[in-house]
This record gives structure tokens, C-alpha cells and sequence, in this order.
């Protein structure tokens, strides 16, 4: 930042100090505002700082991620968790660990705000380390390190070797060529502790990020205009694996309306057994098929989509629209929607990380609607929930379905 704008740097702090007066006292129940304000201070952060400061001493030197993952598994979290400081000697001596080492990661965990550092050598907790001690979030950050890791690694090189295009097939995309040709899914298969760390990790995730009818009015929209036969389906929720989506839709009587059904690879479906006696079919599908259930109120895809490239969403979404019924049905997409502009760090950097472990995307507001037109569909509108970027699309056909 150039000496001459320490106006336009006052200026920006006021605009930040007038957007934080107009948080409710509850920071967290303002999502969208308080990723505005993030957004600010990084800015400012940013401008603060000369353009050497932040490529060699940010950019360059990534060390936080491995100095929490080491943290993490050699459990040092752990020992601090009553809450009370201990010293590199005692979180040493608890784990078996050296005590220098233990101080020079430590350095880097106190100077990011991960650890509080209370004098020489002496550390205590903080959310963020109380965050990492259950399990599931604890597994995210394995899953982000060890598992997407590499590819993000490796993306740079493949990119290049490939004349800098957007990978276009999971089969050659830039995960499989960090892992020796194997897709993340082909992974999991052979390995099968790194899909158990991703299911755990998904399951917190969705914890936190609270149901879909929250935001969507699926009573009114869905529930009290589906057909009165006894056969018309309600909901069919493609890929949806275990069912804990449906399992929570049907806890509200006025969902009752009509079939639920359930669709994924045989592997990844959820007991029918189980799904049966809570009022849900489970069938063995492939989205990559044709939708075998046709005339549905809604096709509901949460997650779905973002693990692909345009290409198979469009055979996904093709697939889909061919049993609608135009008037009638409507699919429902659960994802992040990022905004056409000034995207947030997070929708960002998954987007990124998308790319590189499934060749897949988070889309904008725009792009999704040029995806579904490329189907024949049409967007009805954009629900947003009170969680940020994720959102509910809701769309119906644009035309009639040729062939």
C-alpha cells in the first residue's frame, strides 16, 4: 500500500467499524454480515502489508496446516483440554513427544492464534483447538491434509502438463494423477479407514449447516400440492446414501404426503430394512441412468453436483428432467451458490479444492443458471439459508423434454 493512502486506510476501518456496529449481539446469527466483515479485515490486512510481506511471509511459507496436523496427532490438543496452561516439558512428557519440538511447532500454533500462548514455553487451549478434539471435525482436517492434499499439490504441475484447461474427467483429472491413477472414489474402495474419515467428517458438516426446509417452504411448495393417489411420490433424493436427509424430512407430520424414496449405488444405500420402517423406499440407482421414477413432486440433489465438471452434471441433470413433468415437478439442488462477485475465501478455496480432487466446482449464481439451461431447465428461485453460501435451487422445466 502506497504511504499516500492511509486516508483511503482510515476510510476503510470506519466502513468496517460501521458494518460491525450493525451486527446483532450475537455475531454468529449473522452469517452474511460477518463474512462481509472477514472479507474487510483480510482487505485491510492485505493493505497493510507490503507485496514482499505477503508472498515470503504468507504465501510461501504454508506451515500452519502440518503444524496443527502434527499437533493434532501426536495429542497435544488433548493435554491441554482441562483448560488449564501446561509447558512444552509437561505436553512432552504426556505424549512421549521432545520438548524443543513441542515449543518450535508450538511458535507457529501461538503465532496464528490456533494456541494461547501464556509465558515462555507455556500454551493453552482455544476454540479452535476444542473444535479439533471431536472426532468428526478432527477428521475434516485428516481428510483435507492427507487426502486432498497431494492433489492440491500436484495441481500446478498437471495443469500445465495439460495446456492450463479446466480437467474435464475423473478418470484423468488432477487427483487420479497424484495417486497413481486412482479417483478418490477408487480410493476409498481400497482403502477404506479414508472413506470412514470423510463419512464422519461429512456427518459433522451437515450438523452444522442445519436442514434444508429450514429455508425451503417444503410444506407449502411441495407437501400441499402433490397428487392425492396413493402411489404419487413426494420426494425422491438422488445419491443420498444412508438417508439421513429423508430420515429427518419425515419427522414432520405435514411431510407425510406422499412416497419417499431414496437412490444411490447399492454400496453406498442406506438398510432398507431400517428406511422402510420410517416410510422410505430405498432403490439402487445410478444417476448416471435414467431416472426410473417418473412424475415425482421433487428430485432433491444436495452435494451432488459440485463433485463434478459440467459435462456429467448435465448428464445428471438430463437424466433427471426426463421424468419430470413439466408444471408439476421440480428439482431441488442443496449447494453453495457463490456470488457473481467478491466471492468469500471459503466458497473460494473449495472451489479450488474441488477441482483438484473431483474435477468438479462450486458454481456461481450465474454459472448455475447457464448449467440448468444447458438441461432444459429453468431456475424457479434461489432460497438461501441463515449458513452462508449454501443454498436451495429450486427449478422446473423449461421446456418439454425431447426423447
Amino acid at each position: 500500500m502506497p504511504p499516500s493512502s492511509r486516508l483511503s486506510l482510515v476510510n476503510s476501518i470506519k466502513l468496517l467499524l460501521t458494518e460491525a456496529e450493525n451486527l446483532p449481539d450475537d455475531i454468529f446469527e449473522d452469517q452474511l454480515r460477518r463474512q462481509s466483515i472477514q472479507q474487510r479485515i483480510i482487505r485491510l490486512k492485505n493493505d497493510t502489508s507490503t507485496p514482499f510481506e505477503r508472498v515470503f511471509g504468507e504465501i510461501c511459507f504454508q506451515v500452519q496446516f502440518p503444524s496443527v496436523r502434527i499437533a493434532l496427532e501426536g495429542k497435544w490438543f488433548e493435554v491441554l483440554a482441562d483448560g488449564s496452561p501446561k509447558t512444552a516439558q509437561e505436553i512432552a512428557s504426556a505424549t512421549g513427544a521432545e520438548a524443543e519440538l513441542v515449543a518450535r511447532i508450538m511458535m507457529v500454533l501461538t503465532a496464528t492464534d490456533v494456541i494461547e500462548e501464556r509465558g515462555p514455553r507455556a500454551y493453552c487451549a482455544t476454540p479452535v483447538t476444542k473444535l479439533l478434539l471431536d472426532s468428526g471435525w478432527a477428521n475434516g482436517l485428516r481428510h483435507f491434509f492427507d487426502h486432498c492434499g497431494p492433489s492440491l499439490i500436484n495441481l500446478p504441475t498437471y495443469l500445465k502438463r495439460n495446456g492450463y484447461k479446466v480437467p474435464q474427467d475423473v478418470a484423468t483429472g488432477p487427483f487420479a494423477d497424484a495417486w497413481g491413477g486412482r479417483n478418490t472414489w477408487a480410493l476409498y474402495e481400497a482403502e477404506p479407514e479414508r472413506g470412514a474419515i470423510f463419512n464422519s467428517f461429512m456427518t459433522k458438516w451437515k450438523e452444522g449447516t442445519g436442514n434444508w426446509t429450514d429455508s425451503y417452504p417444503a410444506k407449502a411448495r411441495l407437501c400441499e400440492e402433490v397428487e392425492g393417489s396413493a402411489d404419487a411420490v413426494l420426494l425422491v433424493d438422488i445419491g443420498g446414501g444412508s438417508g439421513h436427509v429423508l430420515k429427518d424430512f419425515v419427522k414432520d407430520p405435514n411431510h407425510r404426503t406422499g412416497r419417499l424414496i431414496l437412490q444411490d449405488l447399492p454400496n453406498a444405500l442406506g438398510d432398507p430394512k431400517e428406511l422402510k420402517e420410517q416410510g422410505i423406499e430405498a432403490k439402487p440407482y445410478d444417476f448416471f441412468t435414467p431416472q426410473p421414477i417418473k412424475g415425482a413432486k421433487a428430485y432433491y440433489l444436495r452435494g451432488i453436483l459440485h463433485d463434478w465438471p459440467d459435462r456429467a452434471c448435465r448428464e445428471i441433470l438430463g437424466n433427471t428432467a426426463a421424468s419430470m413433468r413439466k408444471g408439476y415437478s421440480k428439482l431441488l439442488i442443496d449447494e453453495m451458490v457463490l456470488p457473481d462477485t467478491n466471492v468469500p475465501p471459503k466458497g473460494a478455496f473449495l472451489d479450488l479444492s474441488m477441482m483438484a480432487i473431483e474435477t468438479g466446482a462450486e458454481r456461481t449464481s450465474r454459472q448455475w443458471h447457464d448449467l440448468l439451461a444447458s438441461a432444459g431447465l429453468r431456475i424457479e428461485k434461489i432460497w438461501p439459508t441463515a449458513y452462508g453460501l449454501e443454498a436451495v435451487i429450486e427449478a422446473e422445466l423449461a421446456s418439454e423434454m425431447i426423447g
